[in-house]
């Protein structure tokens, strides 16, 4: 059984790497070239998925156009949400209903 298990593992990862390095751009990739990461992936069955996902591309955290990613942020914890919800206080204008304070 855990031999079925590992099989099962190695080959999603191997699918995982296949997969990333089909759909990864020619210019994003390092150390080797596209065909040869794949004939490494397929040749070397574990070892060669791994090295994909260490070597193979550079991940970097940002996002779309090398610009940070903002994290999402509840309303309730975004300050600006919470500071557009704050009515604007006008110190020149009276009080409705009441009489101007003398």
């Amino acid at each position: 059984m855990s031999r079925v298990i590992l099989t099962l593992i190695v080959v999603g990862v191997m699918i995982y790497a296949v997969i990333d390095c089909l759909r990864t751009n020619d210019e994003d990739i390092r150390a080797l070239p596209k065909p040869l990461w794949l004939l490494a992936i397929i040749a070397l069955p574990l070892v060669g998925a791994l090295m994909w996902i260490w070597l193979g591309i550079e991940r970097d955290q940002s996002g779309p156009g090398g610009r940070p990613q903002r994290r999402v942020v509840a309303p309730d914890d975004d300050p600006d949400f919470l500071r557009s919800l704050d009515p604007p206080r006008n110190p020149q204008k009276p009080p409705p209903g009441g009489t101007e304070p003398a």
